[in-house]
């Protein structure tokens, strides 16, 4: 999208303003369109919004300004703390720099232009996607964080066109609209130019980046990735990641990676690991950014013996969701609702509805603790055979509305759940340290829950092979976490966890589980694998199981934002 018929850099904020319909100097001017919004009505999630400490803010345009003089676009200001920035590195060093702004907020871009962040000339009140690309040196900023689903949909629509046009190929409609950003940034950048982005740690492993990925080795000589422990943004829950790319117009297949345990370190160089990590790796769909954070000798483990020891989850079970009702009070009934319509005991299914229900239950759901009145109302799909009371039940139900929801205005009949199967394993979606129940009671489960369904081996076997610390660590490598550190269990990361081979339960072992896990020492029933599962069947050594054990804490810390302070290994080891 080059702005065409523009002889000089100085053309260009009369030619933006004529294409764009907008004039710089009449702030007060309320504009149709995209631009109207502004933070104080939209909210700053709305936007997308969320502001850089000057730490941060600092080291980037420290990286970004060359010798001499550089054109830099801020294609989000924001509050102009990146501009702020920039500036204030020029001016230490006698640099010149020509600093343009976008920003889609009136408010912000006023405030942004008449506290002298960006001049005026330079200043573009407009959804930056909108505006066409102009020669730069520098882009540097932190682009909004908003699904392409919850834009308008001329932003959503012109997103996705300049994703497509960029990469030649289109861009899946799940994703965020940070990654058109980078894309249009790319855009305006000389020969030679860099990027200095505050960006989602989504980007490290998400599938709709992964073309990403391989845009930016196609159009950049140098490319480095920075993690810091520290939370950049205090206020949310959002963890993010600093990318740098430099020499624009040049090619590369790697990526540098640098993680510092604090902002302030990271000014200093005080890294706690670094990796060169092939790009081939990320589009392969791999983790390699954490494994990256793990000390050399564990990776060459989980590689190597423990590759040949182990098997992927999906190998021994298939992992699935579990059913959707689409109203979860209506389909699961009380007792006393179930008395009130006479509903008969043949369309009531025994259910687990959430992780809840799997606290304190043991290793199998016929464990004392698990809830007695879950059911799931699961009637005979033929309409014409169903009792009186189902008939006023589902009456009942109409009239609630029920049938209107989404997932039940689409099936046929409304009121009966497709997909409900019994499944041989039971695992919760939402937790750090996922328990394994064998499903001896014959319960369906709800979609709180992953259920699994053997392939092969026995469930016993099965859940023995889940309690080790390498459960843990593998659940760190491959399940995402959302902001906070909440982990959460899709089938497709939960089928990556590698497991190990055995071939039988011991029922002693499985006894210890049972009562560990039945009073509520999950940690413990974890700890309790490692001996009789990793170093008896796997045959680990103690320092190896050292080093698991140790890769686990420090994955859960990098997690978390509970602490700066890096994690010595000695208090680690469990």
């Amino acid at each position: 999208m080059a702005l065409s018929g523009v002889s000089s850099v100085a053309e260009l904020p009369t030619r933006l303003c004529q294409q764009l319909r907008l004039d710089p100097l009449d702030l007060g001017a309320r504009q149709t369109g995209d631009v109207t919004r502004t933070l104080a009505a939209a909210g700053t999630r709305a936007l997308g919004a969320y502001y850089t400490p000057s730490l941060a803010a600092r080291y980037m345009a420290r990286w970004a300004l060359p010798a001499g003089t550089a054109r830099v676009l801020e294609p989000s200001m924001g509050d102009g703390s990146f501009l702020a920035a920039v500036r204030e590195e020029a001016n230490r060093r006698a640099l010149r720099a020509e600093c343009w702004g976008v920003e889609l907020a009136l408010d912000t871009f006023t405030a942004a232009v008449s506290e002298g962040l960006v001049e005026r000339e330079r200043a573009i009140l407009s959804d930056f996607l909108a505006v066409p690309a102009f020669p730069v040196d520098v882009v540097i900023g932190n682009p909004p964080y908003v699904r392409l689903r919850h834009l308008p949909k001329t932003q959503a629509a012109r997103a996705l066109l300049i994703a497509e046009t960029s990469m030649g190929r289109a861009m899946d409609p799940s994703g965020s609209v940070w990654m058109p950003f980078v894309l249009h940034a790319t855009d305006f950048l000389a020969p030679g130019g860099k990027l200095a982005l505050v960006l989602p740690y989504d980007l490290t492993y998400v599938r709709y980046a992964r073309p990403l990925w391989n845009f930016l080795g196609e159009h950049f000589g140098d490319l480095r990735l920075v993690r810091v422990h520290e939370r950049i943004f205090p206020d949310i829950l959002q963890d993010v990641v600093l990318l740098f790319a430099s020499g624009k117009g040049k090619l590369t297949d790697r990526v540098r990676f640098e993680a510092y345990a604090s902002t302030r370190d990271l000014l200093v160089g005080k890294s706690v690991a670094r990796s060169t990590i092939p790009i081939s790796r990320i589009t392969n769909g791999q983790r390699p950014f954490l494994e990256a954070l793990l000390p050399p000798e564990l990776q060459e483990l989980l590689r190597g013996k423990l590759a040949a020891s182990t098997v992927q989850a999906r190998e021994l079970a298939s992992l699935n969701i579990g059913y959707v009702t689409g109203d979860k009070t209506f389909f699961h009934p009380s007792p006393q609702t179930i008395r009130e319509f006479g509903i008969p005991a043949s369309s009531l299914r025994p259910a687990a509805t959430s992780g809840r229900s799997l606290r304190g239950v043991g290793v199998r759901s016929s464990g004392a603790g698990m809830p007695a009145d879950d059911r799931l109302f699961l009637p005979p799909a033929e309409g014409g055979s169903l009792s009186a009371g189902e008939l006023k039940y589902v009456e009942s139900g109409h009239r609630a509305g029920v049938a209107d929801r989404y997932k039940c205005r689409v099936r046929d009949p409304w009121h009966v759940t497709p997909g409900v199967r019994v499944p041989d394993l039971l695992i919760p979606v939402f937790t750090e340290r996922p328990v394994v129940v064998i499903n001896d009671a014959r319960l369906v489960a709800s979609n709180s829950l992953l259920c699994g369904y053997l392939r092969r081996g026995e469930a016993t076997a099965f859940a023995q092979a889940w309690y080790t610390s390498l459960t843990l660590l593998q659940v760190e490598l491959e399940v995402h976490a959302l902001g906070g550190g909440v982990m959460v269990l899709v089938p497709q990361e939960a089928g990556n966890i590698r497991l190990p081979r055995v071939r039988s339960a011991q029922p002693a072992h499985l006894g210890r589980l049972d009562a560990l896990i039945a009073k509520g020492s999950v940690a413990e029933a974890f700890r309790s694998g490692d001996r009789p599962v990793l170093q008896e069947q796997c045959h680990l050594s103690g320092t190896e199981l050292e080093l698991i054990q140790h890769g686990r804490d420090t994955l859960a810390w990098w997690r978390s934002k509970r602490s700066t302070q890096v994690l010595d290994r000695a208090s680690l080891v469990a």
